[in-house]
């Protein structure tokens, strides 16, 4: 069940009306009904990309996905960026927002994790959250970036990681961060940068800044071999 502190926090993802949660969530506003999916809500209100929504369905993925993740930052940043000082980086500039967090595309929760006991994980990928839960409890949902579950001004800090890349609509998946972030609120991004798309988004970095910036955020750039890091505030 979702923490007594997440409850307030909850808004329906198509119409934003208030939530009432026991074994499944009723929008008070639309009137949809939102099941669980086992321990999880199911808060799902967008798209995903055909083949990746396929690939993070696939129970072996999330399995080996830490093996993978440990390795990452470092081998596309060549060695300038390690994963320890990513969830250093990542600590350093949310945490002193003091909370609650949101990690979008948690995954197996690894930014969750290192965001503390007022964080909440998002995914739309069931079989993630599962092994997210077995290896990091904590809260977590099943949802789309693109369309966050959350009402507005809801989080102090915002995490979304290599989920960036993934987004069917990464234009909506920024409004939607700035929107549950509140006055003087952070977001903290880790994403590729440009190179063979092979159905992710791969941006160039005068267009991450020009989405980030367009819907309030003030945004500094970090690159990092093939990485992107993102510090980004509402202004």
């Amino acid at each position: 069940m979702e923490p007594s502190w997440l409850l307030p926090l909850l808004a329906c993802p198509r119409c934003r009306g208030a939530l009432g949660v026991a074994e499944e969530a009723r929008c008070l506003g639309c009137g949809k009904i939102y099941p669980r999916r086992g321990p999880f809500l199911d808060l799902r209100a967008s798209r995903e990309r055909p083949l990746l929504r396929a690939v993070n369905a696939f129970p072996p993925v999330p399995l080996l996905y830490d093996a993978w993740r440990v390795r990452s930052t470092g081998l596309l940043s060549g060695g300038r960026l390690s994963f320890v000082q990513e969830l250093a980086r990542l600590r350093g500039w949310l945490l002193p927002t003091g909370g609650p967090f949101l990690d979008v595309g948690t995954g197996t929760g690894v930014y969750r994790e290192a965001l503390g006991e007022k964080a909440v994980g998002l995914d739309p990928s069931l079989p993630f959250l599962r092994a997210a839960q077995r290896r990091r409890p904590g809260a977590y949902l099943l949802g789309h970036g693109e369309a966050l579950p959350f009402r507005d001004g809801a989080f102090t800090g915002v995490a979304i990681g290599p989920t960036w890349n993934e987004f069917f609509h990464p234009a909506k998946a920024a409004a939607e961060a700035r929107r549950v972030l509140s006055p003087g609120g952070r977001l903290f991004g880790l994403l590729l940068g440009p190179g063979s798309s092979l159905g992710l988004w791969r941006p160039q970095e005068a267009e991450v800044l020009a989405l980030l910036e367009g819907v309030g955020f003030r945004v500094r750039l970090e690159r990092h071999g093939r990485l992107f890091l993102l510090l980004a505030q509402v202004e």
